[in-house]
């Protein structure tokens, strides 16, 4: 019996999804790590208002980054697609085709951050005009770094993500505490963000130089702009709303509610987040195999199974965690302080947030398997969500609870179309089978 669970657990190991999980989740355990020392050093070393003022900036530029998660998909539909039909002569002039697109959106963004920050400013009750601007160049340092990545995903180099993951980190981490000693407060933050991402974005470039110097006999090499753009505007679209589950709750309760009230739930969405950051790299792992799996024939349900296993384990745990030791994770996250007013809140916060993962991974499935009509129940319950804060906004219960309704409404809706479509989960063999295991 000892030897079957050894030799299970050897292959359980062995296999794509847990191991290229696994890495990734070794760099972002680090980068994260790090991450919260930043967000703990801010927390203590920022005012409630300053603190609220990151935060609810923060939330903008992942909301206005989300697109670059979008473009990310989208490359890594198409690049993966090429790597496995070993085209890389196409890989080449996909990867130029983007980095035109991408540079001249990343100079659109900071013109537009330019152009309406005093609005921007006025909404969200900012004292400091540049804190916006600062936030339009953190924003297109997101789209920059996307566009490596999204290759560095494609070809599966996931040892090599973590790398620049924990590279990045450190930048972050180190610029960010300079900055806030030096006192430019809000500035820390949003400088750390930049110099992250762009960091990220030179280091992930030497392992693609080769792709670029790829020389093709054929003059030019085609690619098909329609299918891509096809595939394209639906992906952003759902990407978009998506996330905007995790950052317009942020904004909405800094615009209702009192800076010091909002400071407190913005300390609750970082608790929240671990969750998310934490069981983020199972989608991020599964999506290109399951491209891979879909262009050579091969089943992917189970690869689809684990995943959801591997994303839930963690998350029940964690949220449990969360129920019974609030103002535990509270002292360790955010100091204490006048913070533990969030400690009855953080169980629930942890449910959303386990919720949440899981239509993550959902929605990534649909999308690698090209079925982009997916964004309608999307956008659906995000635009819910929002106009059910804005009617429920009377305390954080509220605000939480609606966000929570929404995405199991969601997640059951995208659970009743996959097993309509391609699902049976009274396969388990396959799942056996999956993990190269003997049935014997």
């Amino acid at each position: 019996m000892r030897k079957q669970i050894q030799y299970f657990g050897n292959y359980f190991l062995k296999h794509e999804l847990v191991s290229g999980s696994l890495y990734i989740f070794s760099g972002s355990i680090f980068g994260n790590f790090l991450a919260f020392v930043l967000n703990l050093f801010l927390a203590r070393n920022l005012s409630y208002a300053d603190y609220a003022i990151f935060a609810s900036l923060l939330s903008v530029i992942t909301l206005a980054a989300i697109p670059s998660g979008s473009v990310n998909t989208i490359i890594v539909k198409f690049a993966t697609d090429f790597f496995v039909k070993k085209q890389n002569d196409k890989l080449k002039t996909l990867y130029l085709l983007f980095f035109k697109f991408i540079l001249g959106l990343s100079l659109f963004i900071i013109f537009f951050f330019f152009i309406f920050s005093v609005p921007f400013k006025n909404y969200l009750h900012i004292d400091n005009i540049w804190y916006v601007i600062a936030s339009g160049f953190a924003i297109a340092s997101f789209y920059l770094n996307a566009l490596n990545t999204a290759f560095l995903q494609s070809l599966l180099k996931f040892k090599f993500m973590a790398f620049i993951n924990i590279i990045g980190s450190l930048l972050k981490l180190s610029v960010g505490v300079i900055l806030v000693i030096l006192g430019y407060k809000v500035f820390g933050g949003l400088g750390a963000l930049f110099s992250m991402m762009f960091g990220m974005y030179v280091v992930a470039y030497f392992p693609l130089s080769k792709i670029l110097k790829v020389k093709s006999s054929d003059k030019k090499i085609s690619l098909n702009i329609k299918q891509i753009f096809s595939y394209a505007v639906p992906t952003f679209i759902t990407i978009l709303f998506l996330t905007s589950f995790i950052s317009m709750d942020v904004i909405l309760v800094k615009h209702f509610f009192s800076p010091r009230m909002a400071g407190f739930y913005a300390g609750l969405s970082l608790m929240g987040k671990v969750i998310f950051y934490f069981t983020g790299p199972i989608p991020l792992v599964m999506f290109p195999l399951l491209i891979k799996r879909h262009v050579v024939g091969k089943s992917f349900n189970n690869l689809f199974y684990l995943a959801l296993a591997l994303v839930i384990i963690p998350s029940v745990a964690i949220t449990a965690f969360y129920f019974i030791f609030p103002n535990f994770v509270i002292n360790l996250f955010l100091g204490g302080r006048e913070y533990l007013y969030v400690a009855p809140y953080l169980g629930i916060f942890g449910l959303y947030l386990t919720v949440f993962s899981l239509v993550n991974v959902c929605v990534n499935l649909f999308l690698s398997l090209s079925k982009t009509n997916i964004s309608i129940p999307v956008i659906l319950a995000a635009i819910s969500q929002i106009i059910l804060i804005y009617i429920f906004h009377s305390n954080f219960y509220q605000v939480i609870g609606v966000s929570f309704l929404v995405l199991v409404i969601l997640l059951i809706v995208l659970l009743y179309l996959f097993f309509k479509n391609y699902g049976n989960i009274g396969k388990f063999k396959e799942t056996i089978v999956a993990l190269n295991v003997p049935t014997t």
